[in-house]
């Protein structure tokens, strides 16, 4: 953290004032990096076009069909193959540079989502065309995420990992707020084929933007890959972005993705910490995706605007929860990860017992402000602690375990709720303090105590 100096009687007065406070918080930390603020600046023009994305694609779909089925099967083409290569995939953000990985997915995908928005256009988009489209766009999403994952602490160092994560999520957050009513707004003025325009232009600006990224900053050390993989002091390594370009290595591709996975097995903070994300995302997923809708229209009567008002709730108390952990230190965080899960359980419970939608409001700000608060502090203590030649395999697995495990949690709820909608969310909510209970008595909070970053032989550390 870059401490600020003590005031003087020269110092301006805005240094003692309230935006000087705020200014000298540590979620402001990662900032100071350059290529943090290049990649965090292509992050908030990608995302804020993934809204308009979103909104054009459902709209497109339901009119060309009026079929939900037909809007499910577009949305599955994409997630599958994202899904399946993602751990290929984080293996490629090991042996090559993340920046050039994330700039040609930019560009990839604004070449898929071009040709969507001249088919939307012109009247001749179908559903087959689109999932076709889908599944290349799934591919370059796969190609995307492990990379940007495995350059954010590249970029900017441990200490400011939680700062970096935060800022990422919270711009994340506000653009799927902000901006889904303005692409609603565009859709229904010029139609789909104009917002479809839009998103893709934010990927070539997005793509613009990452190529101002110093071509040097893709790792704060030349690595070679697999076992017993030799790490060498960069030349340039003492800053964070100013390092070697990584060594492709000699292993083959089935070896280095074994080696990933024997990695994550190896190590057991990082292996529970994967078994705690599992259980969270099947017990919360499913719930609140599936949950909200049939609250807000079945037990309060309060159709579209009560469902607006229940997303509203989670997604404020996250926001919070993601700012709040920007400031935090990755030291001694066991115990209030823990507790943070273990309310955000209770909280869920709660729902499923709330006899009003100003409560159901109020549970779900809570529960979405204790894992806001787990998400950002947990992500970066995962990356703190893996080693840098590690860092694409690892976080593959990691966005693995909660793309993978949603729709079956979404499967399960869908399934359940209508049979006993309390017993859904009380289940759920259950479910999650006994895994709490269980990483309790079996001492297991030590583990997530501190980074403690393995040695560079590839073997954990406890």
């Amino acid at each position: 953290m870059i401490t600020p100096a003590a005031p003087s009687t020269e110092a301006p007065a805005i240094s003692r004032g309230p935006i000087g406070r705020l200014r000298a918080l540590r979620i402001w930390d990662a900032a100071g990096v350059r290529d943090f603020r290049l990649l965090w600046a292509s992050e908030g023009v990608s995302v804020l076009g993934d809204q308009f994305h979103a909104v054009a694609l459902s709209w497109l779909v339901i009119t060309l069909t009026g079929s939900g089925l037909a809007l499910g099967t577009v949305l599955i083409a994409i997630s599958v193959p994202r899904a399946l290569l993602l751990m290929p995939m984080g293996v490629v953000a090991d042996r090559r540079s993340p920046r050039s990985l994330m700039l040609s997915s930019h560009l990839a995908r604004a070449a898929i989502v071009a040709a969507i928005a001249v088919l939307a256009a012109s009247g001749n988009a179908s559903i087959p065309v689109l999932a076709a489209l889908g599944v290349l766009f799934g591919c370059a999403d796969a190609v995307f995420l492990p990379a940007m994952e495995a350059f954010v602490p590249r970029s900017v160092g441990p200490d400011r990992l939680a700062s970096a994560n935060s800022l990422l999520q919270a711009t994340l957050q506000l653009a799927s707020v902000a901006g889904p009513p303005v692409a609603g707004v565009v859709v229904a003025a010029a139609g789909t084929g104009l917002a479809f325009g839009i998103d893709a232009a934010s990927f070539v600006i997005a793509a613009g933007i990452v190529a101002l990224i110093g071509g040097a900053a893709v790792s704060a050390t030349a690595v070679s890959h697999g076992d017993g993989a030799r790490v060498e002091p960069a030349a340039a390594s003492a800053q964070p972005g100013t390092a070697a370009v990584v060594d492709p290595g000699t292993d083959s591709f089935l070896t280095s993705l074994r080696g990933g996975l024997r990695y994550v097995l190896a190590d057991p903070g990082i292996a529970v910490m994967l078994a705690v994300s599992l259980v969270l995302n099947f017990a919360l997923n499913g719930p609140a995706a599936v949950g909200m809708p049939w609250l807000a229209e079945l037990r309060y009567h309060a159709g579209a605007a009560g469902l607006g008002l229940l997303a509203a709730g989670f997604g404020v108390g996250s926001l919070a929860g993601t700012l709040i952990a920007g400031n935090a230190r990755l030291e001694r965080q066991g115990r209030i990860l823990l507790v943070g899960i273990a309310v955000a359980g209770l909280a869920m419970a709660g729902v499923g017992l709330a006899d009003s939608l100003a409560v159901a409001f109020l549970l779900f700000a809570v529960a979405g402000l204790c894992i806001g608060y787990v998400n950002i502090v947990a992500l970066s203590w995962l990356q703190a602690r893996v080693e840098v030649r590690m860092l694409g395999r690892v976080m593959s697995v990691v966005m693995l375990v909660s793309f993978g495990v949603s729709p079956l949690s979404m499967a399960v709820a869908g399934a359940l709720i209508d049979a006993n909608a309390t017993m859904l969310f009380v289940g759920a909510g259950a479910l999650v303090v006994l895994a709490t209970g269980a990483a309790l008595l079996l001492g297991i909070v030590e583990l997530f105590d501190g980074p403690r970053p393995a040695p560079a032989d590839g073997r954990a550390s406890g």
